[in-house]
């Protein structure tokens, strides 16, 4: 199989997706060439693809000059490289390649992956039906739609996408070996990686741990994408910004850390509680999307109410240190039973295959959608 993935951008969790799936497809002897397409501000994201994997299409931002510069890209690679399939990433990924093969005989087969719904995120009510009903129509530019999570399936099948259609494939990650279990000390050690954005509630821990400087000791790896909470300096006595980090630099941080904190509004998946799992590290998250999924509460981790800053400075507050080391060794055992790259990489090959099959059966028309569904 030639795959063919197309990405808007990868910076956050749809970065560490894209860099882990290729790197692993690389050497997967059922995939016969894989290539990329992403943005060219964001190509130090992915340290696992060779740059010669890799067309780089220039990013002005979301701006219109940068989505037909992608368009652009898609169709010259196309040509060139000649996927079997094409894997499209992310909400504008998805609409400009459905959208741009829509016309196109013949095409090749194609699966999309939301990596989080535009219709669960906030925003006025007109907005998210809007949003609901393009995903609803553009379901069947494809053959296929991959749900990150149980979460993403249901929400869905909720706004109308047809539950055949859809094929539930968890992330995953390649394993690394774990850190030393954290040492205990009189100052919490607390990490949180992400976007600063209103989506990953960064002011939600900023007002948890609000005046608890002697307490806790908050790193924050991560920068400014969309919104409007552009940190540029440490807001506070006891927390530092560390901007985004290289895969090295993550590992540091997760061996320096009692726990990761996870406070998001919504989330189609939430990565980096498997990334804090693998390094057996207890997690701290929101009760949102599909982190519950992730989580097995009160033994991986700690599920508080989304926007809540009470119970998570209380949380934070009343866990015991070995708490935590107990849940951070139950969590790397759960990484290993159900998130490795691996998984991943064998179930996306089955919807692969499929989608292939049935785009070569008609491919003057239409397809029906996958069916499959990848055991979690």
């Amino acid at each position: 199989m030639r795959i063919l993935h197309v990405a808007e951008s990868v910076k956050g969790g749809c970065g560490t997706y894209l860099d882990q799936l290729v790197g692993a497809q690389l050497a997967d002897s059922a995939i016969q060439n894989v290539h990329a397409i992403v943005p060219d501000a964001h190509v130090s994201q992915l340290a696992n693809i060779p740059l010669e994997r890799l067309t780089l299409f220039r990013s002005q931002g979301r701006s219109p000059a940068s989505l037909m510069a992608l368009w652009r890209a898609v169709q010259q690679v196309t040509q060139t490289f000649r996927p079997d399939c094409v894997h499209l990433h992310s909400t504008f990924a998805g609409a400009i390649g459905r959208l741009g093969f829509a016309s196109r005989r013949p095409r090749p087969s194609i699966v999309y992956c939301a990596h989080g719904w535009a219709f669960d995120m906030e925003g006025s009510a007109a907005r998210r039906t809007i949003m609901a009903s393009a995903e609803r129509a553009l379901a069947f530019g494809c053959e296929g739609i991959i749900a990150i999570s149980g979460h993403e399936r249901r929400r869905a099948i909720e706004v109308g996408i047809a539950p055949e259609r859809i094929v539930t494939v968890l992330n995953g990650i390649v394993d690394l070996p774990p850190p030393p279990p954290p040492r205990p000390g009189s100052v919490r050690k607390v990490l949180f990686i992400g976007r600063l954005d209103r989506q990953k509630g960064i002011d939600v821990l900023l007002s948890a741990i609000d005046g608890l400087h002697d307490r806790v000791s908050l790193r924050i790896i991560g920068a400014s994408v969309v919104g409007d909470q552009a940190l540029t300096h440490s807001p506070r006595a006891g927390v530092d910004l560390l901007g985004w980090c290289d895969e090295a630099g993550i590992q540091e941080e997760l061996a320096w850390a009692d726990c990761v904190v996870v406070p998001s509004r919504w989330e189609g998946f939430g990565l980096v509680a498997v990334e804090a799992m693998r390094a057996g590290r207890a997690v701290i998250a929101s009760k949102a999307g599909g982190l519950p999924e992730v989580i097995e509460d009160g033994v991986t981790g700690w599920l508080v109410r989304p926007e809540d800053p009470a119970e998570l400075r209380s949380v934070l507050l009343s866990l015991s240190h070995a708490q935590l080391v107990d849940a951070g060794a139950a969590g790397r055992q759960r990484f290993v039973r159900r998130f490795t790259i691996d998984r991943t990489t064998t179930a996306l090959n089955a919807v692969y295959t499929q989608a292939i099959a049935m785009r070569s059966s008609i491919s003057h028309a239409l397809p029906h959608a996958a069916s499959a569904q990848a055991a979690g």
